[in-house]
């Protein structure tokens, strides 16, 4: 049975409205999908939800990016990631070597 917008706010009270307004919102594909992201993404209700959680993992990315090539900046002649951990395990050596001269 359909009824109208006023015969619904008239003649139902609000619980039994928003069961209506479910019931119809479920035929609907939004409706669905948003169920779906809901189960599939902890912590996520719907798909804007879903976006802004891919829009903040995004700048996160981007910031780590950004991080890492200042840090690679800092040092001329690194070029990735490797040369850094490269380098500072070459400065751990070269303290081992001293501290090892120190003793003797």
């Amino acid at each position: 049975m359909i009824f109208t917008k006023q015969e619904i706010q008239e003649n139902f009270p609000l619980n039994e409205r928003i069961k209506l307004e479910k019931s119809k919102s479920q035929n609907s594909v939004v409706y669905w999908i948003n169920e779906l992201v809901s189960q599939s993404v902890p912590g996520v209700e719907d798909v804007p939800g879903l976006i802004a959680l891919n829009k903040n993992i995004t700048e996160q990315v981007e910031d780590l990016y950004k991080e890492k090539e200042s840090l690679l900046s800092a040092f001329p002649g690194l070029h990735s990631t490797d040369d850094l951990i490269e380098m500072v395990r070459d400065m751990e050596n070269q303290l081992v070597e001293l501290y090892k001269e120190k003793e003797i």
